[in-house]
């Protein structure tokens, strides 16, 4: 088998209170080998503004789990930001067996967060600049294969358009690239518009969503395909002088698989993504140690808005 797994667990916290001047970035080297953990609580500190995240991720049962949490309070200037994020990132090489050169596989992506703090009232913009906070959590996951081209002829040939490249024709490749894709996102953006009202992007809000998505495939058998799993959980408050938001991902999200009857699969490092059940918490020592008694924030890059 070729390309080997990779597997990436990222999180950071910030805070910058721009009041008095306090800059505090906590982003600890990423994890790539086990245990896949933030070993507590990482958190950043500056004043009335703080952020915290703690997670954990097992790339063998394709699970990660997250709490972050920014709060500010106390100013009376909307000015200062918070940030706390963690990111899960995962590439591995399938390869899958069976009876026959098809495989009926079934993939499913459990996922259970909870957003609270989301809302603010409308007031005066600071010299223009904007203000907004952000809940984010979403998972995706790709595949890619190979497969011989049907319509491959060893005859045909490309075009040269001259300054516009190349032109080649379906046929002239001997293989051809299948994709395929499943992912959901849970986002909810609240902000200042103008002159002083609220707008609001995504389709989520305060509460609790959880659920599974399915993605089933006939897979070809002794054929490499690629996997890209990504699983993120983030909250910002950008130009504010209270805000006290959280995304709750520590009930997680697991990667699933399942092949029929007499097929198997292996992974280049041997991962079992067993898909466990989303509702299926960590310790509540082991994640809530700490928590409730920091403040916490920091800036990450916001999605374009409207105004």
């Amino acid at each position: 088998m070729g390309a080997q797994a990779d597997a990436n667990l990222y999180f950071s916290a910030s805070a910058e209170n721009l009041v008095t001047q306090q800059f505090v970035y906590n982003s600890p080297p990423s994890v790539t080998s086990g245990p896949f953990t933030s070993a507590g609580t990482v958190s950043a500190n500056a004043g009335s503004v703080g952020a915290s995240v703690t997670t954990w991720a097992d790339p063998s049962l394709g699970m990660f789990k997250a709490l972050a949490r920014v709060d500010m309070t106390g100013n009376t200037e909307q000015i200062n930001i918070a940030n706390a994020v963690a990111r899960f990132d995962l590439s591995d090489t399938l390869r899958f067996s069976g009876p026959g050169d098809k495989v009926q596989v079934t993939w499913t992506l459990n996922y259970d967060t909870v957003f609270a703090g989301l809302g603010f009232t409308a007031f005066e913009r600071v010299n223009q600049i904007s203000h907004f906070m952000q809940a984010s959590s979403f998972r995706d996951l790709r595949l890619s294969y190979e497969v011989a081209n049907p319509d491959y002829d060893p005859t045909a040939t490309c075009t040269d358009l001259g300054s516009d490249g190349y032109y080649c024709p379906p046929e002239t490749f001997a293989v051809i690239t299948k994709e395929e894709y499943a992912g959901k996102t849970l986002f909810r953006e609240v902000a200042l518009g103008g002159p002083n009202g609220i707008y609001t992007n995504g389709d989520e809000d305060n509460g609790h969503y959880s659920g599974e998505i399915t993605l089933s495939l006939l897979l070809p058998t002794d054929v490499d395909v690629r996997l890209n799993y990504t699983a993120y959980n983030g909250v910002t408050c950008f130009h504010l002088a209270n805000c006290s938001l959280s995304s709750d991902a520590s009930h997680s999200d697991y990667l699933g698989l399942r092949v029929a009857d007499g097929a198997s699969f292996s992974s280049a490092e041997s991962y079992q993504y067993q898909g466990l059940a989303a509702a299926v918490p960590e310790p509540a020592s082991a994640l809530l140690s700490g928590l409730g008694l920091l403040a916490m924030a920091g800036w990450a890059r916001r999605r374009p808005s409207k105004g």
